[in-house]
């Protein structure tokens, strides 16, 4: 049985001083600085090492970009056209869910990556550049708010382009269905902290499929730490911890899930699971 203590999971990372718990101060943290902090826990990235490198980028950016004297339109297209045509930053079509495609290092070095982990990138170069904007966790996938002098425009980091109203509604319905509407609501900024949850959820995702359940578990871990009272998170733990052969720890999360939401469609599916892992345990003593 996997040796895994609930909630004492230790980071494997050189950059201990600082971990993403409830305390964390998104209001003077940049998303990428939260980003690295989680991708350093989980995969003991040295974020002073990325940070040099990141600033050979920034030089290179500044240098490209001087002429501008605003953050204007003329600026933007600029930018997008240096990172996307010159520097060949694009999103990964062929490898979608890969862990590679999720760890900001990785995407940085590959300049490829998911809507999320392009985004959180994207957004520090805007910023770098003096441009207001803004993330949303999008129902499609993450895009990024941009507020010009004279106008509002959306960048999707996927792509690399600058959607219209009418694309922005044919994503939505494409990914809630042909009656979907794009709502002013569905284009309101996420605050940093929101997207970060998004942005290790993801990174969960990446790790289940790639048969990484123990550092799926650590995503979960960090998760809980900045929301401890997230039962649906609990209860995939609780998944986790089974794959693990963590079977008091799985019940122990299935019966907490189902206490707080006895009417959940789920929860006979958990009860069925609690049964089997009696038996199992039965069996064994």
């Amino acid at each position: 049985m996997t040796d895994i203590s609930q909630g004492m999971i230790s980071p494997r990372t050189e950059n201990s001083a600082v971990m993403m718990t409830d305390q964390f101060d998104f209001e003077k943290s940049s998303l990428l600085d939260a980003a690295l902090v989680v991708e350093s826990e989980i995969t003991g990235l040295s974020i002073d090492k990325f940070e040099d490198s990141l600033r050979l980028q920034q030089l290179v950016i500044n240098s490209k970009l001087s002429s501008f004297e605003s953050a204007n339109k003329a600026k933007l297209i600029a930018l997008i056209d240096l990172l996307y045509q010159q520097q060949g930053y694009e999103g990964d079509w062929k490898a979608f869910f890969k862990v590679k495609n999720a760890l900001i290092s990785r995407v940085f070095a590959r300049r490829k990556g998911i809507p999320i982990s392009l985004g959180i990138l994207l957004l520090d170069f805007l910023q770098l550049c003096e441009f207001d904007a803004q993330g949303i966790c999008f129902p499609s996938g993450f895009i990024i708010r941009i507020t010009l002098e004279n106008e509002v425009v959306y960048f999707d980091p996927f792509t690399g382009e600058l959607p219209s109203w009418e694309s922005l509604e044919l994503k939505v319905r494409g990914q809630l269905g042909n009656l979907a509407k794009l709502t002013l609501d569905m284009l309101k900024p996420d605050s940093h902290e929101t997207i970060i949850k998004r942005f290790i959820n993801v990174l969960k995702a990446a790790y289940i499929q790639a048969g990484r359940s123990e550092i799926a578990l650590l995503c979960s871990d960090i998760l809980l730490r900045l929301d401890p009272d997230d039962a649906y998170e609990v209860r995939d733990r609780g998944f986790l911890f089974q794959q693990l052969d963590c079977l008091s720890l799985a019940r122990n999360d299935f019966e907490y899930f189902m206490k707080h939401h006895p009417q959940d469609p789920m929860v006979h599916i958990l009860q069925k699971q609690i049964q089997e892992m009696n038996f199992i345990n039965q069996v064994i003593h």
